[in-house]
């Protein structure tokens, strides 16, 4: 089996932390998931059914199992990203 990186990156703005995961090449539509304050939130990248990547500002939980979600090719729904109630670390454990 062949080992492919996916790619990621990470700075900090002034009060920003800005996480990147995937690559937004080709979506068609995002989805921006709320986050824990009004300064966090996370942009899901699409094409069409098909998630590509995650920009997290000041959202760690997302950008870390945003990533996982990737890694394991799970496509959540755009209503489930949406939806703040949505645990994403059941996504991940598929429950």
């Amino acid at each position: 089996m062949r080992y492919t990186a996916l790619p990621w990156f990470w700075s900090d703005q002034y009060d920003c932390k800005l996480q990147i995961v995937g690559l937004n090449q080709g979506h068609n539509h995002t989805v921006v998931r709320p986050g824990a304050s009004d300064a966090s939130r996370s942009i899901w990248y699409y094409r069409d059914d098909q998630l590509l990547a995650i920009d997290a500002m000041n959202e760690p939980r997302s950008y870390a199992f945003g990533r996982k979600i990737i890694e394991a090719g799970i496509n959540p729904t755009p209503q489930q990203v949406a939806d703040p109630a949505t645990d994403l670390k059941a996504l991940v454990l598929g429950k």
